[in-house]
């Protein structure tokens, strides 16, 4: 028993074992997404120096829910977008206050090419993050990917389609993004240190502000929150 007692110290030292009482994900850095539920329900926010997937059948808002991570780094290293869905548009840009000369699109229509480039990106200690639309990765090179990330703490958000069945990767954080009618649908495939299937809704006026009239949105929330924990 002693030995057992010894063992299992060793391993909860190391961070191997998770216990249900544990309420944060033990990541070493994280930064706030901007909105307060889901900080909440992450245990602090994005996981920084690694790879975030984010499943959806696009146009549901899955940049409007990275743009304040991606717009509140504060730092001077490009941002590189990889096979996005359409060309950037330099109006979208300056208005989320990101500097023309800090952002760079690139097209690789080999997957091997566009993964290469993603690696390359994320280690080079230049780039703060790397937005890659795809619709596979194995395993082999999520671990590349996330040993690329830390090693030039760089993010590396990972879009690509929600499918029925597919293989669960050990993903940091994997989330499937679902539009609502209240808003957006935010649920947890994977998570290290917490419970998946959790999930809550944003309502579309924090998601967009710029486009709720005031009267409306102060109509919105002066209903019960929408956010569901299960």
């Amino acid at each position: 028993m002693k030995i057992m007692n010894a063992l299992l110290q060793q391993l909860q030292n190391r961070q191997l074992i998770w216990q249900a009482s544990q309420t944060e994900a033990p990541y070493e850095h994280c930064q706030s997404t901007g909105f307060s539920a889901l900080d909440q329900l992450l245990g602090g926010g994005w996981p920084q120096h690694n790879v975030i997937e984010l499943q959806s059948h696009g146009a549901c808002a899955e940049l409007q829910l990275i743009q304040k991570a991606l717009a509140g780094s504060g730092s001077e290293l490009l941002q590189i977008w990889i096979n996005p869905p359409a060309n950037l548009c330099a109006e979208y840009l300056l208005q989320q206050k990101r500097p023309l000369h800090q952002v760079l699109q690139l097209n690789a229509p080999r997957t091997a090419d566009a993964l290469w480039a993603a690696e390359l990106c994320l280690k080079s200690g230049s780039c703060m993050d790397v937005l890659l639309w795809q619709n596979n990765l194995n395993l082999t090179q999520l671990k590349r990917l996330q040993l690329a990330a830390a090693q030039g703490q760089s993010q590396l958000y990972f879009f690509r389609p929600a499918v029925a069945e597919q293989q669960l990767l050990p993903w940091a954080l994997s989330l499937q993004l679902t539009p609502a009618t209240t808003g957006l649908q935010i649920r947890i495939l994977k998570r290290k240190g917490g419970w998946q299937q959790q999930e809550l809704v944003l309502p579309w006026a924090e998601l967009y502000p710029h486009f709720i009239k005031p009267e409306l949105q102060q109509k919105q929330y002066s209903k019960p929150p929408l956010s569901r924990v299960s």
